[in-house]
């Protein structure tokens, strides 16, 4: 079974192109997304600080990952990631940071499993079943 956590030694770097810049501190748009424990998240409607992190999928150890990813840049990490924001949820708490979300295009099953076998603290959201209100 491969360790999930652990990137490749000569994986390279994602690099930050600064095409997201513009989306700190912009408002929601009314967006209801489900939650791997069955709620549903209307994301616009939380008061503080809201850390929202977007990857295209969590591996499972069972399954190999799709033909090609590794050669997607920024694409091989998700796991890594999610574990990473677990690791220093405190820390980000005691930063000011109120809600924690991970979003994928994962159905809401996978994202489940993901979250119970990673242990993580916060919900993860799937946007395979757009609510656009």
């Amino acid at each position: 079974m491969a360790d999930l956590t652990a990137l490749p030694e000569d994986l390279p770097p994602p690099i930050d192109d600064g095409g997201a810049a513009h989306l700190l501190n912009m408002e929601l748009p009314q967006l209801s997304l489900n939650a791997h424990d069955e709620d549903k998240i209307q994301l616009n409607t939380f008061n503080g600080t809201t850390v929202i992190y977007c990857y295209p999928m969590t591996s499972h150890p069972a399954k190999p990952l799709p033909d090609g990813w590794d050669m997607i840049p920024g694409a091989r990490g998700c796991t890594p990631q999610s574990c990473a924001f677990r690791d220093h949820k405190q820390k980000l708490n005691t930063l000011g940071v109120s809600q924690i979300f991970g979003i994928s295009t994962q159905t809401q099953t996978e994202q489940y499993e993901a979250a119970e076998r990673l242990h993580l603290p916060f919900q993860l959201l799937s946007d395979a079943e757009l609510h656009l209100q």
